[in-house]
Protein backbone atom coordinates (compact mmCIF):
# COMPACT_ATOMS: atom_id res chain seq x y z
CA UNK A 1 0.00 0.00 0.00
CA UNK A 2 2.89 2.38 0.79
CA UNK A 3 4.24 1.93 -2.73
CA UNK A 4 0.79 2.50 -4.21
CA UNK A 5 0.32 5.73 -2.24
CA UNK A 6 3.75 6.88 -3.33
CA UNK A 7 2.82 6.31 -6.97
CA UNK A 8 -0.44 8.18 -6.48
CA UNK A 9 1.38 11.08 -4.84
CA UNK A 10 3.84 11.29 -7.71
CA UNK A 11 1.05 11.76 -10.23
CA UNK A 12 -1.25 13.82 -8.03
CA UNK A 13 -0.79 16.77 -10.34
CA UNK A 14 -2.86 14.88 -12.92
CA UNK A 15 -5.78 14.51 -10.56
CA UNK A 16 -9.08 16.28 -10.70
CA UNK A 17 -9.07 19.26 -8.39
CA UNK A 18 -10.76 18.13 -5.18
CA UNK A 19 -11.68 20.64 -2.51
CA UNK A 20 -12.05 19.22 1.00
CA UNK A 21 -15.57 18.89 2.35
CA UNK A 22 -16.80 18.02 5.81
CA UNK A 23 -18.32 14.65 6.61
CA UNK A 24 -19.22 11.92 4.18
CA UNK A 25 -19.96 12.65 0.53
CA UNK A 26 -23.16 11.21 -0.85
CA UNK A 27 -21.32 8.43 -2.65
CA UNK A 28 -20.08 6.88 0.58
CA UNK A 29 -23.02 7.34 2.91
CA UNK A 30 -23.14 4.30 5.20
CA UNK A 31 -25.71 1.66 4.34
CA UNK A 32 -28.24 0.86 7.05
CA UNK A 33 -30.35 -2.25 6.42
CA UNK A 34 -33.10 -0.85 8.62
CA UNK A 35 -35.80 1.09 6.74
CA UNK A 36 -36.64 4.64 7.71
CA UNK A 37 -39.44 6.98 6.68
CA UNK A 38 -39.03 8.77 3.38
CA UNK A 39 -39.06 12.51 2.99
CA UNK A 40 -42.11 14.38 1.73
CA UNK A 41 -44.57 12.58 4.06
CA UNK A 42 -45.38 10.04 1.35
CA UNK A 43 -47.71 7.12 1.97
CA UNK A 44 -48.64 4.01 0.00
CA UNK A 45 -52.34 3.19 0.01
CA UNK A 46 -53.49 -0.20 -1.24
CA UNK A 47 -57.17 -0.24 -2.19
CA UNK A 48 -59.49 -3.12 -2.86
CA UNK A 49 -59.55 -3.40 -6.70
CA UNK A 50 -63.38 -3.45 -6.58
CA UNK A 51 -63.47 0.06 -5.09
CA UNK A 52 -64.32 2.70 -7.68
CA UNK A 53 -61.94 5.54 -8.57
CA UNK A 54 -64.46 8.06 -7.24
CA UNK A 55 -64.64 6.31 -3.87
CA UNK A 56 -60.86 6.10 -3.68
CA UNK A 57 -60.46 9.80 -4.31
CA UNK A 58 -63.21 10.59 -1.81
CA UNK A 59 -61.55 8.51 0.94
CA UNK A 60 -58.18 10.18 0.32
CA UNK A 61 -59.73 13.65 0.34
CA UNK A 62 -61.53 12.94 3.62
CA UNK A 63 -58.22 11.87 5.16
CA UNK A 64 -56.50 15.04 3.94
CA UNK A 65 -54.23 13.16 1.55
CA UNK A 66 -53.13 14.34 -1.88
CA UNK A 67 -52.71 11.85 -4.72
CA UNK A 68 -49.24 11.91 -6.27
CA UNK A 69 -50.03 9.11 -8.73
CA UNK A 70 -51.22 5.53 -8.99
CA UNK A 71 -48.21 3.23 -9.04
CA UNK A 72 -47.33 1.92 -12.48
CA UNK A 73 -47.36 -1.83 -13.09
CA UNK A 74 -49.31 -2.40 -9.86
CA UNK A 75 -52.94 -3.06 -9.01
CA UNK A 76 -54.79 -0.41 -6.98
CA UNK A 77 -51.76 1.00 -5.14
CA UNK A 78 -51.48 4.79 -4.83
CA UNK A 79 -48.61 7.00 -3.83
CA UNK A 80 -50.07 9.87 -1.79
CA UNK A 81 -48.79 12.80 0.24
CA UNK A 82 -50.00 14.14 3.55
CA UNK A 83 -50.88 17.80 3.55
CA UNK A 84 -50.04 18.24 7.23
CA UNK A 85 -46.56 18.61 8.72
CA UNK A 86 -47.49 17.43 12.23
CA UNK A 87 -46.41 13.86 13.00
CA UNK A 88 -49.39 13.21 15.26
CA UNK A 89 -51.82 14.46 12.62
CA UNK A 90 -50.25 12.25 9.94
CA UNK A 91 -50.47 9.25 12.26
CA UNK A 92 -54.17 9.97 12.83
CA UNK A 93 -54.69 10.26 9.05
CA UNK A 94 -53.04 6.91 8.47
CA UNK A 95 -55.02 5.21 11.22
CA UNK A 96 -58.32 6.69 10.04
CA UNK A 97 -57.76 5.67 6.42
CA UNK A 98 -56.58 2.15 7.30
CA UNK A 99 -59.92 1.53 9.06
CA UNK A 100 -61.98 2.54 6.03
CA UNK A 101 -63.88 -0.08 4.06
CA UNK A 102 -62.12 -0.84 0.77
CA UNK A 103 -58.62 0.01 2.06
CA UNK A 104 -56.31 -2.98 2.37
CA UNK A 105 -53.29 -1.25 3.87
CA UNK A 106 -51.65 2.14 4.48
CA UNK A 107 -47.95 2.55 5.20
CA UNK A 108 -45.12 5.06 4.74
CA UNK A 109 -43.22 4.95 1.47
CA UNK A 110 -40.11 3.75 3.26
CA UNK A 111 -36.59 4.47 2.15
CA UNK A 112 -34.74 1.15 2.09
CA UNK A 113 -31.04 0.33 1.80
CA UNK A 114 -29.84 -2.70 -0.11
CA UNK A 115 -27.80 -5.40 1.59
CA UNK A 116 -24.15 -4.39 1.93
CA UNK A 117 -21.97 -6.15 -0.63
CA UNK A 118 -19.85 -7.56 2.18
CA UNK A 119 -20.61 -8.33 5.77
CA UNK A 120 -17.28 -7.22 7.18
CA UNK A 121 -14.07 -5.49 6.23
CA UNK A 122 -12.05 -7.40 3.68
CA UNK A 123 -8.34 -7.25 2.93
CA UNK A 124 -7.53 -5.06 -0.03
CA UNK A 125 -6.31 -6.78 -3.17
CA UNK A 126 -4.32 -3.74 -4.21
CA UNK A 127 -1.03 -5.53 -3.67
CA UNK A 128 -1.89 -8.19 -6.26
CA UNK A 129 -0.16 -8.16 -9.62
CA UNK A 130 -3.02 -8.93 -11.96
CA UNK A 131 -3.11 -8.23 -15.66
CA UNK A 132 -5.29 -5.63 -17.39
CA UNK A 133 -8.40 -6.92 -19.15
CA UNK A 134 -6.81 -7.18 -22.59
CA UNK A 135 -4.48 -9.92 -21.32
CA UNK A 136 -6.95 -11.77 -19.09
CA UNK A 137 -8.06 -14.74 -21.16
CA UNK A 138 -11.39 -16.45 -20.70
CA UNK A 139 -9.56 -19.55 -19.43
CA UNK A 140 -7.71 -17.52 -16.78
CA UNK A 141 -10.94 -15.93 -15.60
CA UNK A 142 -12.73 -19.28 -15.59
CA UNK A 143 -10.02 -20.69 -13.33
CA UNK A 144 -10.69 -17.91 -10.83
CA UNK A 145 -14.49 -18.35 -11.09
CA UNK A 146 -14.57 -21.21 -8.59
CA UNK A 147 -18.36 -20.94 -8.23
CA UNK A 148 -18.68 -22.39 -11.74
CA UNK A 149 -16.17 -25.22 -11.24
CA UNK A 150 -14.03 -25.39 -8.11
CA UNK A 151 -11.81 -28.28 -9.26
CA UNK A 152 -9.13 -26.15 -10.98
CA UNK A 153 -8.91 -24.00 -7.85
CA UNK A 154 -9.20 -26.71 -5.14
CA UNK A 155 -7.71 -29.67 -6.96
CA UNK A 156 -9.16 -33.12 -7.56
CA UNK A 157 -8.52 -34.43 -4.04
CA UNK A 158 -10.92 -32.02 -2.35
CA UNK A 159 -14.70 -32.20 -2.77
CA UNK A 160 -16.30 -29.75 -5.16
CA UNK A 161 -18.02 -26.74 -3.65
CA UNK A 162 -19.35 -25.20 -6.89
CA UNK A 163 -22.68 -25.49 -8.72
CA UNK A 164 -21.36 -27.69 -11.59
CA UNK A 165 -22.14 -25.09 -14.21
CA UNK A 166 -19.75 -26.41 -16.83
CA UNK A 167 -21.44 -29.82 -16.78
CA UNK A 168 -24.80 -28.10 -17.13
CA UNK A 169 -23.54 -26.30 -20.24
CA UNK A 170 -22.61 -29.53 -22.03
CA UNK A 171 -25.11 -30.21 -24.82
CA UNK A 172 -27.46 -27.71 -23.21
CA UNK A 173 -29.03 -24.41 -24.19
CA UNK A 174 -27.10 -22.38 -21.54
CA UNK A 175 -30.26 -20.42 -20.77
CA UNK A 176 -30.94 -19.46 -24.39
CA UNK A 177 -34.24 -17.67 -24.85
CA UNK A 178 -34.75 -16.99 -21.13
CA UNK A 179 -35.14 -13.41 -19.92
CA UNK A 180 -33.78 -12.61 -16.46
CA UNK A 181 -34.62 -9.31 -14.79
CA UNK A 182 -31.94 -7.77 -12.57
CA UNK A 183 -33.54 -5.29 -10.15
CA UNK A 184 -30.62 -3.56 -8.52
CA UNK A 185 -28.31 -0.53 -8.58
CA UNK A 186 -26.21 0.87 -11.45
CA UNK A 187 -25.92 -1.66 -14.28
CA UNK A 188 -23.20 -0.79 -16.80
CA UNK A 189 -24.83 -2.65 -19.67
CA UNK A 190 -22.07 -1.62 -22.08
CA UNK A 191 -19.51 -3.77 -20.25
CA UNK A 192 -17.82 -5.85 -22.99
CA UNK A 193 -19.12 -9.07 -21.40
CA UNK A 194 -22.70 -7.82 -21.03
CA UNK A 195 -23.41 -5.60 -24.01
CA UNK A 196 -24.62 -8.47 -26.20
CA UNK A 197 -26.83 -9.98 -23.50
CA UNK A 198 -29.51 -7.28 -23.32
CA UNK A 199 -33.19 -7.85 -23.94
CA UNK A 200 -34.21 -4.95 -26.18
CA UNK A 201 -37.61 -4.28 -27.70
CA UNK A 202 -38.16 -2.74 -31.10
CA UNK A 203 -41.93 -3.16 -31.34
CA UNK A 204 -44.15 -0.53 -29.68
CA UNK A 205 -45.77 -1.27 -26.33
CA UNK A 206 -49.12 0.01 -25.14
CA UNK A 207 -47.66 0.85 -21.71
CA UNK A 208 -44.19 1.85 -22.91
CA UNK A 209 -42.24 4.28 -20.76
CA UNK A 210 -40.69 7.31 -22.53
CA UNK A 211 -37.74 6.15 -24.63
CA UNK A 212 -37.87 2.62 -23.22
CA UNK A 213 -35.79 0.08 -25.13
CA UNK A 214 -33.63 -2.20 -22.96
CA UNK A 215 -34.88 -1.90 -19.38
CA UNK A 216 -35.59 1.07 -17.14
CA UNK A 217 -33.98 3.27 -14.49
CA UNK A 218 -36.57 4.01 -11.78
CA UNK A 219 -34.07 6.34 -10.07
CA UNK A 220 -33.43 8.70 -12.97
CA UNK A 221 -36.75 7.82 -14.66
CA UNK A 222 -35.10 7.13 -17.99
CA UNK A 223 -34.13 4.19 -20.18
CA UNK A 224 -30.42 4.11 -19.21
CA UNK A 225 -29.39 2.06 -16.16
CA UNK A 226 -25.77 3.15 -16.45
CA UNK A 227 -24.00 5.82 -14.45
CA UNK A 228 -25.30 9.29 -15.37
CA UNK A 229 -22.86 12.20 -15.93
CA UNK A 230 -23.75 13.87 -12.58
CA UNK A 231 -23.32 10.55 -10.80
CA UNK A 232 -19.98 10.05 -12.52
CA UNK A 233 -18.94 13.47 -11.22
CA UNK A 234 -19.88 12.48 -7.66
CA UNK A 235 -17.95 9.21 -7.81
CA UNK A 236 -15.02 10.88 -9.55
CA UNK A 237 -14.72 13.35 -6.68
CA UNK A 238 -14.66 10.53 -4.12
CA UNK A 239 -12.16 8.58 -6.19
CA UNK A 240 -10.02 11.68 -6.65
CA UNK A 241 -9.89 12.18 -2.89
CA UNK A 242 -8.70 8.61 -2.39
CA UNK A 243 -6.04 8.84 -5.10
CA UNK A 244 -4.79 12.39 -4.84
CA UNK A 245 -5.06 13.85 -1.36
CA UNK A 246 -2.18 13.66 1.06
CA UNK A 247 -2.75 11.83 4.33
CA UNK A 248 -3.29 15.12 6.15
CA UNK A 249 -5.71 16.43 3.52
CA UNK A 250 -7.64 13.17 3.59
CA UNK A 251 -8.02 13.25 7.37
CA UNK A 252 -9.19 16.86 7.25
CA UNK A 253 -11.71 16.03 4.53
CA UNK A 254 -13.36 13.11 6.32
CA UNK A 255 -13.56 13.97 10.02
CA UNK A 256 -16.39 11.51 10.68
CA UNK A 257 -14.32 8.62 9.40
CA UNK A 258 -11.34 9.86 11.40
CA UNK A 259 -13.53 9.85 14.50
CA UNK A 260 -14.45 6.21 13.87
CA UNK A 261 -10.73 5.34 13.72
CA UNK A 262 -9.66 7.58 16.60
CA UNK A 263 -7.38 5.02 18.30
CA UNK A 264 -5.15 4.40 15.25
CA UNK A 265 -2.02 6.21 14.04
CA UNK A 266 -2.65 8.86 11.38
CA UNK A 267 -0.97 6.91 8.57
CA UNK A 268 -3.12 3.88 9.30
CA UNK A 269 -6.26 6.03 9.44
CA UNK A 270 -5.44 7.48 6.02
CA UNK A 271 -4.80 4.02 4.56
CA UNK A 272 -8.12 2.68 5.83
CA UNK A 273 -10.04 5.74 4.65
CA UNK A 274 -8.53 5.46 1.14
CA UNK A 275 -9.48 1.80 1.02
CA UNK A 276 -13.00 2.52 2.27
CA UNK A 277 -13.57 5.28 -0.29
CA UNK A 278 -12.38 3.08 -3.12
CA UNK A 279 -14.55 0.16 -2.08
CA UNK A 280 -17.56 2.44 -1.84
CA UNK A 281 -16.93 3.64 -5.39
CA UNK A 282 -16.70 0.02 -6.53
CA UNK A 283 -19.91 -0.85 -4.65
CA UNK A 284 -21.92 1.73 -6.59
CA UNK A 285 -21.92 -0.88 -9.39
CA UNK A 286 -23.56 -3.64 -7.34
CA UNK A 287 -26.06 -4.19 -10.17
CA UNK A 288 -23.21 -4.75 -12.64
CA UNK A 289 -21.76 -7.36 -10.29
CA UNK A 290 -25.10 -9.19 -10.12
CA UNK A 291 -25.72 -9.02 -13.89
CA UNK A 292 -22.31 -10.50 -14.69
CA UNK A 293 -22.90 -13.54 -12.52
CA UNK A 294 -26.10 -14.28 -14.42
CA UNK A 295 -25.30 -13.76 -18.08
CA UNK A 296 -21.78 -12.49 -18.77
CA UNK A 297 -20.43 -13.99 -21.97
CA UNK A 298 -16.85 -14.30 -23.12
CA UNK A 299 -16.12 -13.26 -26.69
CA UNK A 300 -13.31 -14.55 -28.89
CA UNK A 301 -11.40 -16.09 -25.99
CA UNK A 302 -11.68 -13.02 -23.79
CA UNK A 303 -14.03 -12.23 -20.92
CA UNK A 304 -15.93 -13.87 -18.11
CA UNK A 305 -18.74 -16.42 -18.31
CA UNK A 306 -21.93 -16.06 -16.31
CA UNK A 307 -23.86 -19.09 -15.08
CA UNK A 308 -26.41 -18.75 -17.94
CA UNK A 309 -24.33 -17.10 -20.70
CA UNK A 310 -27.05 -17.40 -23.37
CA UNK A 311 -29.81 -15.85 -21.25
CA UNK A 312 -30.80 -12.24 -21.86
CA UNK A 313 -30.82 -9.50 -19.24
CA UNK A 314 -33.58 -7.02 -18.48
CA UNK A 315 -31.72 -4.34 -16.45
CA UNK A 316 -33.87 -2.44 -13.95
CA UNK A 317 -32.31 0.14 -11.66
CA UNK A 318 -33.95 1.02 -8.32
CA UNK A 319 -31.00 1.98 -6.05
CA UNK A 320 -29.22 5.34 -6.13
CA UNK A 321 -25.52 5.95 -5.47
CA UNK A 322 -26.12 5.84 -1.72
CA UNK A 323 -27.62 2.37 -2.06
CA UNK A 324 -31.13 3.57 -1.20
CA UNK A 325 -34.49 2.97 -2.81
CA UNK A 326 -38.16 3.23 -1.80
CA UNK A 327 -40.98 0.75 -1.45
CA UNK A 328 -42.77 2.47 -4.35
CA UNK A 329 -39.81 1.89 -6.66
CA UNK A 330 -39.60 -1.78 -5.70
CA UNK A 331 -43.30 -2.29 -6.36
CA UNK A 332 -43.12 -0.62 -9.77
CA UNK A 333 -39.89 -2.38 -10.72
CA UNK A 334 -41.13 -5.88 -9.90
CA UNK A 335 -44.41 -5.21 -11.69
CA UNK A 336 -42.49 -3.84 -14.67
CA UNK A 337 -40.28 -6.96 -14.83
CA UNK A 338 -43.33 -9.22 -14.96
CA UNK A 339 -45.10 -7.01 -17.50
CA UNK A 340 -42.03 -7.13 -19.76
CA UNK A 341 -42.00 -10.91 -19.85
CA UNK A 342 -39.18 -11.67 -17.43
CA UNK A 343 -39.19 -15.38 -16.57
CA UNK A 344 -36.77 -15.04 -13.67
CA UNK A 345 -36.34 -12.03 -11.37
CA UNK A 346 -33.34 -11.56 -9.10
CA UNK A 347 -33.67 -9.44 -5.94
CA UNK A 348 -30.32 -8.99 -4.20
CA UNK A 349 -31.61 -6.86 -1.35
CA UNK A 350 -33.67 -7.23 1.78
CA UNK A 351 -34.87 -5.93 5.11
CA UNK A 352 -35.77 -7.56 8.41
CA UNK A 353 -38.90 -5.39 8.50
CA UNK A 354 -41.48 -6.39 5.84
CA UNK A 355 -43.55 -3.96 3.82
CA UNK A 356 -47.13 -5.22 3.84
CA UNK A 357 -48.01 -3.60 0.53
CA UNK A 358 -44.86 -4.98 -1.16
CA UNK A 359 -45.62 -8.46 0.15
CA UNK A 360 -49.20 -8.25 -1.17
CA UNK A 361 -47.95 -6.92 -4.50
CA UNK A 362 -45.43 -9.73 -4.99
CA UNK A 363 -48.02 -12.34 -4.08
CA UNK A 364 -50.34 -10.80 -6.68
CA UNK A 365 -47.56 -10.80 -9.29
CA UNK A 366 -46.76 -14.45 -8.64
CA UNK A 367 -50.45 -15.37 -8.86
CA UNK A 368 -50.81 -13.53 -12.17
CA UNK A 369 -47.59 -15.06 -13.61
CA UNK A 370 -47.44 -18.68 -12.37
CA UNK A 371 -44.30 -19.45 -14.39
CA UNK A 372 -42.34 -16.49 -13.05
CA UNK A 373 -39.60 -17.45 -10.55
CA UNK A 374 -38.43 -14.79 -8.09
CA UNK A 375 -35.08 -15.41 -6.37
CA UNK A 376 -33.85 -13.29 -3.45
CA UNK A 377 -30.86 -13.07 -1.13
CA UNK A 378 -31.57 -14.33 2.39
CA UNK A 379 -29.53 -11.62 4.13
CA UNK A 380 -26.07 -10.82 5.45
CA UNK A 381 -26.77 -10.46 9.18
CA UNK A 382 -26.04 -14.08 10.21
CA UNK A 383 -29.50 -14.43 11.75
CA UNK A 384 -32.02 -17.23 12.04
CA UNK A 385 -34.60 -16.25 9.42
CA UNK A 386 -34.53 -14.86 5.91
CA UNK A 387 -34.92 -11.16 5.19
CA UNK A 388 -37.81 -9.81 3.13
CA UNK A 389 -38.60 -10.29 0.25
CA UNK A 390 -36.75 -13.64 0.43
CA UNK A 391 -39.05 -14.70 3.30
CA UNK A 392 -42.22 -14.27 1.22
CA UNK A 393 -43.86 -17.62 0.38
CA UNK A 394 -43.08 -18.59 -3.20
CA UNK A 395 -39.86 -16.57 -3.37
CA UNK A 396 -36.65 -18.65 -3.42
CA UNK A 397 -34.56 -17.65 -0.38
CA UNK A 398 -30.84 -18.15 -1.00
CA UNK A 399 -28.03 -18.40 1.56
CA UNK A 400 -24.31 -18.27 0.85
CA UNK A 401 -21.42 -20.73 1.12
CA UNK A 402 -17.65 -20.39 0.95
CA UNK A 403 -15.07 -22.04 -1.29
CA UNK A 404 -14.39 -24.45 1.59
CA UNK A 405 -18.04 -25.54 1.54
CA UNK A 406 -19.08 -23.96 4.83
CA UNK A 407 -21.86 -21.49 5.55
CA UNK A 408 -20.51 -18.04 4.80
CA UNK A 409 -20.11 -16.38 8.22
CA UNK A 410 -22.47 -13.52 7.27
CA UNK A 411 -25.21 -15.66 5.71
CA UNK A 412 -28.75 -15.94 7.06
CA UNK A 413 -29.92 -19.46 7.94
CA UNK A 414 -32.90 -21.29 9.47
CA UNK A 415 -36.14 -22.90 8.38
CA UNK A 416 -37.02 -20.20 5.84
CA UNK A 417 -33.90 -20.91 3.78
CA UNK A 418 -34.58 -22.78 0.52
CA UNK A 419 -31.13 -23.44 -0.94
CA UNK A 420 -27.55 -22.17 -0.79
CA UNK A 421 -25.04 -21.22 -3.46
CA UNK A 422 -21.51 -19.82 -3.49
CA UNK A 423 -21.49 -16.32 -1.99
CA UNK A 424 -17.80 -16.31 -1.20
CA UNK A 425 -15.68 -14.92 1.57
CA UNK A 426 -12.93 -12.35 1.25
CA UNK A 427 -11.37 -13.52 4.52
CA UNK A 428 -8.54 -14.28 4.90
CA UNK A 429 -7.69 -13.69 1.20
CA UNK A 430 -9.55 -12.08 -1.67
CA UNK A 431 -9.25 -15.23 -3.80
CA UNK A 432 -12.16 -16.76 -1.88
CA UNK A 433 -14.51 -14.06 -3.21
CA UNK A 434 -16.90 -14.43 -6.12
CA UNK A 435 -15.51 -13.19 -9.45
CA UNK A 436 -17.80 -11.08 -11.59
CA UNK A 437 -18.00 -8.03 -13.86
CA UNK A 438 -17.21 -4.60 -12.42
CA UNK A 439 -18.27 -1.10 -13.42
CA UNK A 440 -15.38 1.23 -12.61
CA UNK A 441 -13.83 0.70 -16.04
CA UNK A 442 -16.40 3.19 -17.41
CA UNK A 443 -14.50 5.93 -19.26
CA UNK A 444 -16.59 8.75 -17.80
CA UNK A 445 -15.22 7.94 -14.35
CA UNK A 446 -11.57 8.63 -15.21
CA UNK A 447 -11.61 12.10 -16.74
CA UNK A 448 -8.60 14.04 -15.44
CA UNK A 449 -7.73 11.21 -13.07
CA UNK A 450 -4.57 9.07 -13.13
CA UNK A 451 -5.09 5.45 -14.04
CA UNK A 452 -3.93 3.12 -11.23
CA UNK A 453 -1.28 0.58 -12.15
CA UNK A 454 -2.54 -1.98 -9.62
CA UNK A 455 -5.97 -3.26 -8.53
CA UNK A 456 -7.86 -1.26 -5.91
CA UNK A 457 -11.12 -1.62 -4.00
CA UNK A 458 -12.65 -4.96 -4.98
CA UNK A 459 -11.00 -4.93 -8.40
CA UNK A 460 -9.14 -7.84 -9.98
CA UNK A 461 -7.55 -5.54 -12.56
CA UNK A 462 -6.47 -1.87 -12.30
CA UNK A 463 -9.44 -0.45 -14.15
CA UNK A 464 -12.05 -2.65 -12.52
CA UNK A 465 -13.40 -4.68 -15.41
CA UNK A 466 -13.65 -7.53 -12.89
CA UNK A 467 -14.12 -7.69 -9.13
CA UNK A 468 -14.09 -10.20 -6.28
CA UNK A 469 -16.98 -9.83 -3.86
CA UNK A 470 -18.87 -11.65 -1.12
CA UNK A 471 -22.47 -11.75 0.08
CA UNK A 472 -25.82 -13.47 -0.28
CA UNK A 473 -26.34 -10.74 -2.90
CA UNK A 474 -24.21 -12.90 -5.20
CA UNK A 475 -25.46 -16.34 -4.17
CA UNK A 476 -28.93 -15.19 -5.27
CA UNK A 477 -28.09 -14.37 -8.93
CA UNK A 478 -26.18 -17.62 -9.21
CA UNK A 479 -29.40 -19.46 -8.30
CA UNK A 480 -31.47 -17.20 -10.56
CA UNK A 481 -29.15 -18.14 -13.42
CA UNK A 482 -29.50 -21.84 -12.60
CA UNK A 483 -33.27 -21.39 -12.93
CA UNK A 484 -32.61 -19.79 -16.33
CA UNK A 485 -30.57 -22.85 -17.32
CA UNK A 486 -33.49 -25.04 -16.27
CA UNK A 487 -36.02 -23.00 -18.22
CA UNK A 488 -33.76 -23.14 -21.26
CA UNK A 489 -34.20 -26.92 -21.31
CA UNK A 490 -38.00 -26.55 -21.20
CA UNK A 491 -38.70 -25.00 -24.62
CA UNK A 492 -42.48 -25.19 -24.35
CA UNK A 493 -42.48 -23.90 -20.76
CA UNK A 494 -44.38 -26.91 -19.47
CA UNK A 495 -43.01 -26.51 -15.94
CA UNK A 496 -44.51 -23.88 -13.68
CA UNK A 497 -42.85 -22.07 -10.79
CA UNK A 498 -43.71 -24.67 -8.15
CA UNK A 499 -42.36 -27.50 -10.29
CA UNK A 500 -39.13 -25.65 -11.04
CA UNK A 501 -38.54 -24.83 -7.38
CA UNK A 502 -39.25 -28.42 -6.42
CA UNK A 503 -36.64 -29.61 -8.95
CA UNK A 504 -34.17 -26.98 -7.77
CA UNK A 505 -34.49 -28.18 -4.18
CA UNK A 506 -34.63 -31.94 -4.77
CA UNK A 507 -31.53 -31.87 -6.98
CA UNK A 508 -29.57 -29.78 -4.45
CA UNK A 509 -27.56 -31.62 -1.81
CA UNK A 510 -25.04 -31.51 0.99
CA UNK A 511 -22.15 -33.17 -0.83
CA UNK A 512 -19.09 -30.95 -0.40
CA UNK A 513 -20.73 -28.95 2.40
CA UNK A 514 -19.45 -29.05 5.97
CA UNK A 515 -20.68 -27.45 9.18
CA UNK A 516 -18.20 -25.40 11.14
CA UNK A 517 -17.73 -26.26 14.80
CA UNK A 518 -19.32 -22.93 15.72
CA UNK A 519 -22.43 -23.73 13.66
CA UNK A 520 -22.71 -27.20 15.20
CA UNK A 521 -22.62 -25.75 18.70
CA UNK A 522 -25.11 -23.04 17.75
CA UNK A 523 -27.48 -25.68 16.38
CA UNK A 524 -27.33 -27.62 19.64
CA UNK A 525 -28.34 -24.53 21.61
CA UNK A 526 -31.12 -23.58 19.21
CA UNK A 527 -32.52 -27.12 19.18
CA UNK A 528 -32.48 -27.38 22.97
CA UNK A 529 -33.84 -23.94 23.82
CA UNK A 530 -35.98 -23.25 20.76
CA UNK A 531 -35.46 -19.50 20.47
CA UNK A 532 -34.50 -17.46 17.43
CA UNK A 533 -32.10 -14.59 16.92
CA UNK A 534 -34.05 -12.31 14.58
CA UNK A 535 -33.78 -8.73 15.88
CA UNK A 536 -31.86 -10.17 18.88
CA UNK A 537 -35.09 -11.25 20.60
CA UNK A 538 -34.23 -14.09 23.04
CA UNK A 539 -37.55 -15.77 22.34
CA UNK A 540 -40.06 -16.34 19.56
CA UNK A 541 -43.78 -16.36 20.27
CA UNK A 542 -45.73 -19.11 18.47
CA UNK A 543 -48.26 -17.83 15.95
CA UNK A 544 -51.05 -20.16 16.94
CA UNK A 545 -51.29 -21.52 13.40
CA UNK A 546 -48.94 -24.46 13.96
CA UNK A 547 -47.81 -26.57 16.90
CA UNK A 548 -44.18 -26.36 18.00
CA UNK A 549 -42.25 -27.91 15.10
CA UNK A 550 -39.80 -30.77 15.30
CA UNK A 551 -36.29 -29.40 14.80
CA UNK A 552 -34.89 -29.86 11.31
CA UNK A 553 -31.50 -31.49 10.78
CA UNK A 554 -28.43 -29.27 11.26
CA UNK A 555 -27.58 -29.40 7.55
CA UNK A 556 -31.08 -28.23 6.63
CA UNK A 557 -30.90 -25.54 9.32
CA UNK A 558 -27.82 -23.92 7.81
CA UNK A 559 -28.05 -24.96 4.14
CA UNK A 560 -31.76 -25.38 3.39
CA UNK A 561 -32.20 -28.12 0.78
CA UNK A 562 -28.49 -27.87 0.05
CA UNK A 563 -26.06 -26.50 -2.51
CA UNK A 564 -27.72 -26.05 -5.90
CA UNK A 565 -26.51 -28.45 -8.58
CA UNK A 566 -27.03 -26.95 -12.02
CA UNK A 567 -26.13 -30.14 -13.87
CA UNK A 568 -28.58 -32.33 -11.95
CA UNK A 569 -31.31 -29.71 -12.15
CA UNK A 570 -30.92 -29.37 -15.92
CA UNK A 571 -30.92 -33.15 -16.37
CA UNK A 572 -34.12 -33.47 -14.32
CA UNK A 573 -35.85 -30.83 -16.44
CA UNK A 574 -34.82 -32.67 -19.61
CA UNK A 575 -36.19 -35.93 -18.23
CA UNK A 576 -39.62 -34.34 -17.83
CA UNK A 577 -39.91 -33.15 -21.44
Amino acid sequence: MKCRIAVFAAIAALCLSASPTLGLPAAIAPQDPTPHASSGHELLVHFDPALSDANRQNLLAQAGLEIIRPLRFADSIYLVRSQTAADAARLAQTHHLSQASGVRSVEPNLSLARLPATANAAPSVAGATESPRDSLSADELLYRAWHLDSTPYRGKLLPRTDIRAREAWENGQRGKGVKVAVIDSTIQVDHPDLINRLDCRSEPLADALPGEACGWDFVGEDADTRLSPPEADTLRTTLSHSLCLSDRQLLDTYPLLVWELSSLPEAEKARLIRDRLQKQVSSAFHGTWVAGLIAAQADQGQGLMGVAPEATLLPIRVFDLEGNTTTARLIEATGYAAARGAEVVNLSFGSLVPSEVLVYHLLQVMAAYPNLVIVASAGNDSLDGAAFPAAIPGVVAVGATTVEGQRAPYSQYGGQLDVVAPGGSLQPTASGGILTTGGTWAEGLWQRLPMPTQPWGYGLDPKGYYVRVQGTSFASPIVAAVVALMKGEDPHRQLNRDQLIEILKTTAGYEGLTLSEADRLHYQVQKALGFGTVLDFPYARPSGLYPRPIAIDPEAYFFGAGLVDAARAVDEVRSRQ
